[in-house]
Protein backbone atom coordinates (compact mmCIF):
# COMPACT_ATOMS: atom_id res chain seq x y z
CA UNK A 1 0.00 0.00 0.00
CA UNK A 2 1.27 3.47 -0.88
CA UNK A 3 2.16 5.64 2.09
CA UNK A 4 -0.37 8.27 1.05
CA UNK A 5 -3.12 5.64 1.33
CA UNK A 6 -1.96 4.84 4.86
CA UNK A 7 -2.38 8.54 5.68
CA UNK A 8 -5.92 8.42 4.30
CA UNK A 9 -6.78 5.36 6.38
CA UNK A 10 -5.57 7.06 9.55
CA UNK A 11 -7.63 10.19 8.83
CA UNK A 12 -10.81 8.40 7.76
CA UNK A 13 -10.85 5.84 10.56
CA UNK A 14 -9.92 7.12 14.06
CA UNK A 15 -9.78 3.49 15.30
CA UNK A 16 -7.10 2.55 12.77
CA UNK A 17 -3.67 1.80 14.28
CA UNK A 18 -1.17 4.70 14.12
CA UNK A 19 1.30 5.00 11.29
CA UNK A 20 4.30 2.74 11.73
CA UNK A 21 7.96 3.70 11.46
CA UNK A 22 8.92 6.88 9.63
CA UNK A 23 8.73 6.56 5.87
CA UNK A 24 10.72 8.45 3.20
CA UNK A 25 7.47 10.00 1.91
CA UNK A 26 6.35 11.34 5.30
CA UNK A 27 8.12 14.71 5.14
CA UNK A 28 6.50 15.63 1.80
CA UNK A 29 3.01 14.38 2.75
CA UNK A 30 3.09 16.10 6.13
CA UNK A 31 4.38 19.23 4.42
CA UNK A 32 1.31 19.18 2.17
CA UNK A 33 -1.05 19.04 5.15
CA UNK A 34 0.80 21.80 7.01
CA UNK A 35 0.84 23.99 3.88
CA UNK A 36 -2.95 23.68 3.53
CA UNK A 37 -3.60 24.14 7.26
CA UNK A 38 -1.60 27.39 7.25
CA UNK A 39 -3.04 28.69 3.98
CA UNK A 40 -5.14 31.25 5.88
CA UNK A 41 -2.42 31.95 8.46
CA UNK A 42 -4.23 30.16 11.31
CA UNK A 43 -4.50 26.49 12.24
CA UNK A 44 -8.10 25.87 13.30
CA UNK A 45 -9.13 23.32 15.92
CA UNK A 46 -10.33 20.73 13.42
CA UNK A 47 -7.14 21.14 11.38
CA UNK A 48 -5.13 20.60 14.57
CA UNK A 49 -7.19 17.46 15.26
CA UNK A 50 -6.38 16.07 11.80
CA UNK A 51 -2.66 16.70 12.27
CA UNK A 52 -2.76 14.92 15.63
CA UNK A 53 -4.00 11.84 13.76
CA UNK A 54 -0.86 11.74 11.63
CA UNK A 55 1.56 12.82 14.41
CA UNK A 56 0.15 10.89 17.39
CA UNK A 57 3.48 10.70 19.21
CA UNK A 58 3.50 14.45 19.94
CA UNK A 59 1.64 16.18 22.75
CA UNK A 60 -0.15 19.46 21.98
CA UNK A 61 2.82 21.69 22.78
CA UNK A 62 5.20 19.53 20.77
CA UNK A 63 2.77 19.45 17.86
CA UNK A 64 2.44 23.25 17.91
CA UNK A 65 6.21 23.63 17.91
CA UNK A 66 6.52 21.19 15.01
CA UNK A 67 3.78 23.00 13.09
CA UNK A 68 5.43 26.38 13.50
CA UNK A 69 8.77 24.99 12.34
CA UNK A 70 7.28 23.04 9.42
CA UNK A 71 5.21 26.01 8.25
CA UNK A 72 8.39 28.00 7.62
CA UNK A 73 9.54 25.59 4.92
CA UNK A 74 8.38 26.35 1.36
CA UNK A 75 6.10 23.71 -0.10
CA UNK A 76 7.54 21.87 -3.10
CA UNK A 77 4.95 20.72 -5.67
CA UNK A 78 7.64 18.96 -7.67
CA UNK A 79 8.74 16.88 -4.68
CA UNK A 80 5.12 15.87 -4.07
CA UNK A 81 4.73 14.81 -7.70
CA UNK A 82 7.81 12.60 -7.35
CA UNK A 83 6.32 10.91 -4.28
CA UNK A 84 2.91 10.49 -5.91
CA UNK A 85 4.34 8.94 -9.05
CA UNK A 86 1.36 6.89 -10.27
CA UNK A 87 -2.13 8.06 -11.26
CA UNK A 88 -3.59 6.15 -8.31
CA UNK A 89 -1.16 7.78 -5.87
CA UNK A 90 -1.82 11.22 -7.39
CA UNK A 91 -5.57 10.81 -6.82
CA UNK A 92 -4.91 9.66 -3.25
CA UNK A 93 -2.71 12.71 -2.69
CA UNK A 94 -5.44 15.03 -3.91
CA UNK A 95 -7.97 13.24 -1.68
CA UNK A 96 -5.58 13.70 1.25
CA UNK A 97 -5.39 17.42 0.52
CA UNK A 98 -9.18 17.60 0.25
CA UNK A 99 -9.54 16.06 3.71
CA UNK A 100 -7.73 19.10 5.13
CA UNK A 101 -9.56 21.64 2.97
CA UNK A 102 -13.04 20.21 3.64
CA UNK A 103 -12.78 19.73 7.39
CA UNK A 104 -15.61 22.10 8.33
CA UNK A 105 -17.77 21.37 5.31
CA UNK A 106 -16.97 24.67 3.62
CA UNK A 107 -14.60 25.13 0.68
CA UNK A 108 -13.80 28.80 0.09
CA UNK A 109 -12.83 29.82 -3.43
CA UNK A 110 -9.20 30.35 -2.42
CA UNK A 111 -8.91 26.82 -1.00
CA UNK A 112 -10.60 25.32 -4.05
CA UNK A 113 -7.96 27.17 -6.06
CA UNK A 114 -5.26 25.47 -3.97
CA UNK A 115 -6.74 22.08 -4.80
CA UNK A 116 -7.00 22.93 -8.51
CA UNK A 117 -3.35 24.02 -8.62
CA UNK A 118 -2.35 20.83 -6.84
CA UNK A 119 -4.37 18.71 -9.29
CA UNK A 120 -2.60 20.43 -12.17
CA UNK A 121 0.81 19.80 -10.59
CA UNK A 122 -0.10 16.12 -10.26
CA UNK A 123 -1.24 15.94 -13.91
CA UNK A 124 -4.82 15.10 -12.94
CA UNK A 125 -7.92 16.11 -14.95
CA UNK A 126 -9.20 19.67 -14.74
CA UNK A 127 -12.28 18.45 -12.86
CA UNK A 128 -10.32 16.42 -10.30
CA UNK A 129 -10.49 19.01 -7.49
CA UNK A 130 -14.28 19.20 -7.67
CA UNK A 131 -14.50 15.41 -7.83
CA UNK A 132 -12.63 14.86 -4.56
CA UNK A 133 -14.47 17.68 -2.80
CA UNK A 134 -17.83 16.22 -3.85
CA UNK A 135 -16.80 12.94 -2.21
CA UNK A 136 -16.65 14.74 1.13
CA UNK A 137 -19.05 17.70 1.00
CA UNK A 138 -22.49 17.77 -0.57
CA UNK A 139 -23.99 21.09 -1.65
CA UNK A 140 -27.75 20.85 -1.90
CA UNK A 141 -30.91 22.68 -2.81
CA UNK A 142 -34.33 22.14 -1.27
CA UNK A 143 -35.40 18.52 -1.50
CA UNK A 144 -38.70 17.30 -2.86
CA UNK A 145 -38.14 13.73 -1.70
CA UNK A 146 -40.00 12.41 1.31
CA UNK A 147 -37.94 11.39 4.30
CA UNK A 148 -39.81 8.11 4.47
CA UNK A 149 -38.56 7.26 0.97
CA UNK A 150 -35.01 8.16 2.02
CA UNK A 151 -35.18 5.84 5.01
CA UNK A 152 -35.95 2.91 2.72
CA UNK A 153 -32.52 3.40 1.12
CA UNK A 154 -30.59 3.66 4.37
CA UNK A 155 -28.19 1.07 5.78
CA UNK A 156 -27.76 2.15 9.38
CA UNK A 157 -24.47 1.59 11.20
CA UNK A 158 -24.51 3.06 14.71
CA UNK A 159 -27.98 4.61 14.65
CA UNK A 160 -31.43 3.02 14.73
CA UNK A 161 -34.72 4.58 13.50
CA UNK A 162 -37.81 4.05 15.65
CA UNK A 163 -41.38 5.00 14.80
CA UNK A 164 -42.11 6.38 18.29
CA UNK A 165 -42.51 10.03 19.29
CA UNK A 166 -39.56 11.99 20.66
CA UNK A 167 -39.05 11.46 24.38
CA UNK A 168 -36.15 13.79 25.22
CA UNK A 169 -35.50 17.54 25.31
CA UNK A 170 -35.28 17.45 21.51
CA UNK A 171 -39.08 17.58 21.42
CA UNK A 172 -38.99 21.07 22.90
CA UNK A 173 -37.32 22.69 19.86
CA UNK A 174 -39.51 21.10 17.16
CA UNK A 175 -42.09 23.40 15.53
CA UNK A 176 -45.64 22.44 16.49
CA UNK A 177 -46.66 22.02 12.84
CA UNK A 178 -43.82 19.59 11.97
CA UNK A 179 -44.92 16.14 10.78
CA UNK A 180 -42.95 13.36 12.51
CA UNK A 181 -41.42 10.45 10.61
CA UNK A 182 -39.30 8.74 13.27
CA UNK A 183 -36.95 9.33 16.13
CA UNK A 184 -33.30 8.19 15.90
CA UNK A 185 -31.56 6.44 18.78
CA UNK A 186 -28.19 4.91 19.50
CA UNK A 187 -28.08 1.19 20.09
CA UNK A 188 -28.22 1.87 23.85
CA UNK A 189 -31.59 3.64 23.24
CA UNK A 190 -30.18 7.16 23.75
CA UNK A 191 -32.28 9.54 21.67
CA UNK A 192 -30.06 11.69 19.44
CA UNK A 193 -32.24 12.99 16.62
CA UNK A 194 -35.69 13.12 15.10
CA UNK A 195 -36.73 13.15 11.46
CA UNK A 196 -39.69 15.11 10.17
CA UNK A 197 -41.12 15.75 6.74
CA UNK A 198 -40.05 19.37 7.17
CA UNK A 199 -36.56 18.85 8.62
CA UNK A 200 -34.48 17.23 11.34
CA UNK A 201 -33.86 17.85 15.00
CA UNK A 202 -30.56 16.83 16.57
CA UNK A 203 -28.38 17.41 19.59
CA UNK A 204 -25.65 19.53 18.02
CA UNK A 205 -22.52 20.57 19.90
CA UNK A 206 -24.17 23.96 20.45
CA UNK A 207 -27.36 22.35 21.80
CA UNK A 208 -30.62 20.88 20.48
CA UNK A 209 -31.92 22.52 17.31
CA UNK A 210 -34.42 21.94 14.52
CA UNK A 211 -33.18 22.55 10.95
CA UNK A 212 -35.57 22.63 8.00
CA UNK A 213 -34.54 20.64 4.91
CA UNK A 214 -34.94 23.78 2.79
CA UNK A 215 -32.45 25.67 5.01
CA UNK A 216 -29.60 23.19 4.54
CA UNK A 217 -26.96 24.43 2.10
CA UNK A 218 -24.22 21.83 2.53
CA UNK A 219 -23.08 19.01 4.80
CA UNK A 220 -20.16 16.65 5.24
CA UNK A 221 -20.85 13.23 3.75
CA UNK A 222 -18.14 11.47 5.79
CA UNK A 223 -16.72 12.01 9.30
CA UNK A 224 -13.73 14.32 9.56
CA UNK A 225 -11.24 14.69 12.42
CA UNK A 226 -12.81 16.92 15.06
CA UNK A 227 -16.44 16.24 14.07
CA UNK A 228 -18.63 13.39 12.93
CA UNK A 229 -20.90 15.73 11.00
CA UNK A 230 -21.01 19.36 9.82
CA UNK A 231 -24.16 21.06 8.61
CA UNK A 232 -24.25 24.44 6.86
CA UNK A 233 -27.42 26.52 6.94
CA UNK A 234 -28.40 30.11 6.32
CA UNK A 235 -27.79 30.72 10.04
CA UNK A 236 -24.28 29.25 10.09
CA UNK A 237 -22.39 26.04 10.75
CA UNK A 238 -23.63 23.35 13.15
CA UNK A 239 -21.48 20.40 14.09
CA UNK A 240 -21.78 17.11 15.97
CA UNK A 241 -18.62 15.69 17.51
CA UNK A 242 -20.03 12.36 18.68
CA UNK A 243 -18.62 9.80 16.23
CA UNK A 244 -21.61 7.52 16.79
CA UNK A 245 -23.71 9.97 14.75
CA UNK A 246 -21.68 9.49 11.57
CA UNK A 247 -24.74 7.99 9.86
CA UNK A 248 -26.27 11.46 9.53
CA UNK A 249 -24.20 12.18 6.44
CA UNK A 250 -25.44 8.98 4.83
CA UNK A 251 -29.01 9.89 5.75
CA UNK A 252 -28.77 13.27 4.03
CA UNK A 253 -27.24 11.56 0.99
CA UNK A 254 -30.42 9.51 0.79
CA UNK A 255 -32.70 12.50 1.35
CA UNK A 256 -30.98 14.60 -1.30
CA UNK A 257 -30.22 11.73 -3.69
CA UNK A 258 -26.47 12.44 -3.52
CA UNK A 259 -23.96 9.85 -4.72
Amino acid sequence: MARVDEFLQIIDDPTHPPLGDRHPHDEVLLGLLVHLAYSDGIVQGDEFALLKHVRPGLDDNELLAWLQEASQRPFDDAALALVLDTPEAAWSGLRLAARMVCLDGEVPEEEMGDLQRLAKALALPQTAAHTVVDEIVATVSATHATVADALKNMFWDSLVPERDDLESDLAGVVPAEATPVCRVVLRDDTEVAGLFQEGLVARFDSGPAFVAWADIHAYTRVPVPGAAFHLHTAEGNRSISDGRLRDLGKLLDAVYHVG
